[in-house]
C-alpha cells in the first residue's frame, strides 16, 4: 500500500480494509479477485501481500496489460468468466468483487456463482456505489450536461481528463455503464438471496465524481482534504456515502 497515492474515489482505504478484512486469517490465502481491471489498485497488491490471487476479467485488453506490468509467481491474470471456474470446481478462501454488480442486469446471478466458489467459511467483499449518491448524482449530470453545446465548449476550455483517469485508473473497459443503482436495503436482500449475510460495511469516501475531481485537483491541500473526504465518510450516516464495501460470509 506505500506505492499507492490516494484519490477521491478512496483506493487506498478500500485496499487497507480489503487487507483488514483478511488479517483474521492469519496467514496467505486463496484469493480471487472477480472483475480485476489491470490489476492495479487490489490485485497485485494482495499478492505483493504474500496471498495467492487469480484476477478475472472477461475484458481483454485489461487482463493482457496485467499479464505485461504484474509477474510474480503468486499472481495469475485469466480472461475467463465466473462459469469457466465452476466448470473447473476452483474454490477460494477469499472474494473480492469490486466494483462490479452495478454493471450487471442480473447481479444475483453472479453473487450466486461466487457463493459457489467460495469455501464454507470463506469471506466475499463487494464494494458498490451508492445509488442515490454523489457519485451517481454527479455522473447523471454530467451526462446531462454534456447534450448541451455550451457545455461541451466549456468542457474542451477546462477538460476533465483528470477526474476520467481519477475514476478509471486501473480499469481500461470505459465504457461499461452503471444499470444498477442500488440502496442499502436493495443490497442487504440481495445478498441474503445469494445466500449471504453482511458481517461488516464501511463507507469509502463522501464525495467523488467528474466536478468533485476538478474541485480537489485545484485545491492548495490536495492531498489533505482527500484524505479528509474519505475520514469524514466514517463520521457520517452511512447513507451519505458515495460508495459502500461490504464483508459477506455464507448463511
Amino acid at each position: 500500500m506505500d506505492n499507492f497515492t490516494e484519490t477521491p474515489y478512496g483506493i487506498v482505504k478500500r485496499l487497507g480494509v480489503i487487507e483488514g478484512w483478511l488479517a483474521p486469517f492469519g496467514r496467505p490465502v486463496r484469493i480471487l479477485d472477480f472483475g480485476c481491471g489491470t490489476g492495479e489498485q487490489i490485485t497485485f497488491p494482495l499478492a505483493e501481500a504474500g496471498h495467492s490471487v487469480l484476477g478475472l476479467d472477461v475484458h481483454g485488453p485489461s487482463i493482457e496489460q496485467a499479464k505485461r506490468k504484474y509477474v510474480r509467481p503468486n499472481l495469475e491474470f485469466r480472461q475467463a468468466a465466473v462459469e469457466d471456474l465452476k466448470a473447473e470446481r476452483e474454490t477460494f478462501d477469499a472474494i473480492v468483487c469490486s466494483e462490479v454488480i452495478e454493471h450487471l442486469q442480473e447481479p444475483l446471478d453472479l453473487l450466486r456463482s461466487l457463493h459457489r466458489l467460495l469455501d464454507t467459511d470463506g469471506r466475499l467483499i463487494v464494494t458498490t456505489p451508492n445509488g442515490n449518491g454523489p457519485y451517481e448524482i454527479l455522473c447523471s449530470l454530467e451526462r446531462r450536461l454534456s447534450r448541451n453545446r455550451a457545455y461541451q465548449i466549456a468542457r474542451r476550455a477546462a477538460p476533465v481528463s483528470a477526474g476520467r483517469q481519477a475514476r478509471e485508473a486501473g480499469f481500461l473497459n470505459w465504457d461499461s455503464q452503471h444499470v444498477q443503482f442500488f440502496r442499502l436495503g436493495d443490497l442487504e436482500r440481495l445478498f441474503l438471496s445469494a445466500g449471504f449475510r453482511v458481517v461488516e460495511r464501511r463507507a469509502r469516501t463522501f464525495l467523488c465524481g467528474p466536478y468533485v475531481d476538478l474541485f480537489f485537483r485545484w485545491m492548495p491541500f490536495r492531498k489533505t482534504a482527500i484524505r479528509l473526504n474519505a475520514g469524514v465518510a466514517d463520521l457520517l450516516p452511512i447513507q451519505f456515502a458515495a460508495d459502500w464495501m461490504f464483508l459477506l460470509k455464507k448463511v
